[in-house]
């Protein structure tokens, strides 16, 4: 019997085993693993299928912003199925349980990296290209954004950036004093 359960810390070596058995011990060179480098995947959005105490697919999330403002986004994946298990809707299913989750946790906006534009449209993703929505080093047209709210996607534009990234400027010796009125 397969259940789909939140990945525990324990998961972690198995999780890497399955992924390098579905992507390749290359897969991490892929363009959006930079975006995951010293970064935690989002716990309660990263779910695990298991056959028993077997994992046979895995589906996690990682923090991400988008625009010049920063806007606070995921990025879905990887998700992955054991190939003995392909073609019965795990993966399918692991996308109907975690985007519930991300709902529940209040999260809007969603963007994702792939060549599988057909499978993730049945889940509301489209491309983000055409919204001015990029992932420096990425082809635009693989790249697929969804938001999870209504209006979420509006005035949404520039590029995906790693969580926390920041264009830092020189400090310079001079401080200013910013004043700032009371909300």
């Amino acid at each position: 019997m397969v259940t789909f359960t939140q990945e525990q810390p324990q998961d972690a070596a198995e999780i890497e085993h399955l992924l390098d058995k579905v992507f390749g011990q290359t897969r991490c060179q892929k363009t959006s693993y930079r975006f995951r480098d010293r970064v935690a995947p989002v716990a309660p959005l990263c779910f695990v299928a298991k056959d028993g105490e077997k994992i046979i697919g895995t589906l996690r999330y990682w923090p991400v912003q988008i625009g010049p403002n920063a806007t606070p986004a995921l990025l879905l994946g990887p998700l992955a199925v054991d190939g003995d298990y392909r073609g019965l809707g795990l993966g399918a299913d692991l996308m109907d349980v975690t985007l519930a989750a991300c709902a529940a946790h209040g999260h809007q906006v969603i963007v994702l990296v792939s060549d599988l534009a057909e499978f993730y449209a049945k889940f509301g993703f489209e491309q983000a290209g055409p919204k001015g929505i990029t992932m420096p080093g990425e082809k635009t047209e693989r790249l697929y954004i969804r938001g999870l709210t209504p209006g979420s996607l509006a005035d949404l534009e520039g590029p995906v950036l790693p969580f926390a990234a920041r264009t830092l400027k020189p400090r310079s010796a001079k401080v200013r004093s910013v004043k700032r009125k009371a909300a």
